[in-house]
């Protein structure tokens, strides 16, 4: 008869239950906007005649570099945000979302529907509503980190 040391067994559960007790998901969430923002360097370096197009327009000269630069100065903030879990990164998430959103909206409005466009608008629409849901995650500066 063979027997088995409960004790030395770890279920995946309890796996899970610390996974997502710690935030580790909002934790890769934020390595991943880092990721983001070192690509948009990459893209700008490329294509350094590239125009981003906000709320149904471009801009050119000092103006339509500091618009471009923004993207990844904030992806690597918020990912910076998100790897610590603070609460700042959270509500700048947020405003981020809604800003993206509707700045594509007006976009599609102004340019015409965009098939790619819309379907990154419905991703970022569910990603966000997953951050609403782990909103628990997240804890103020001066709380410690877990």
């Amino acid at each position: 008869m063979i027997h088995i040391n409960p004790q030395a067994h770890v279920e995946p559960k309890q796996l899970g239950n610390s996974f997502w007790e710690k935030g580790w998901d909002i934790r890769i969430f934020g390595l991943l906007l880092v990721v983001a923002g070192a690509i948009d360097l990459i893209w700008i370096s490329a294509y350094p005649n590239y125009a981003l197009t906000v709320f149904g327009s471009t801009f050119g000269g000092m103006t339509g570099e500091f618009v471009k630069y923004q993207h990844p100065l904030i992806h690597g903030l918020l990912g910076y945000g998100f790897w610590k879990q603070r609460l700042w990164a959270f509500y700048g998430y947020l405003f981020y979302l809604a800003v993206g959103c509707l700045s594509e909206v007006v976009t599609q409005l102004v340019g015409g529907f965009h098939a790619t466009r819309t379907t990154m608008i419905g991703i970022s629409l569910v990603v966000g509503s997953y951050i609403v849901y782990r909103r628990s995650a997240f804890h103020r500066s001066t709380q410690p980190a877990q």
